[in-house]
């Protein structure tokens, strides 16, 4: 492609949250690198946590080698 840079413009979207169920899963659509899990998916008061997608090893990778 030869790109020069690219950039990761949203890390976390916490109003599409990550469903286990593919064809529920709102955070497979969204632009960022981190999944929004609730932590009780039925019960609104509850946390959140975050976990890394595919994409956020990938920055991580290419970071890493753009410092060597």
């Amino acid at each position: 492609m030869s790109l020069y840079a690219a950039m990761a413009f949203e890390f976390v979207t916490s109003d599409t949250p990550h469903r286990p169920e593919p064809r529920l899963d709102l955070g497979m659509a969204s632009y960022s690198i981190v999944k929004a899990i609730k932590d009780g998916p039925d019960d609104a008061a509850s946390g959140w946590h975050g976990e890394p997608k595919q994409a956020f090893h990938g920055l991580a990778w290419h970071y890493r080698r753009a410092r060597h």
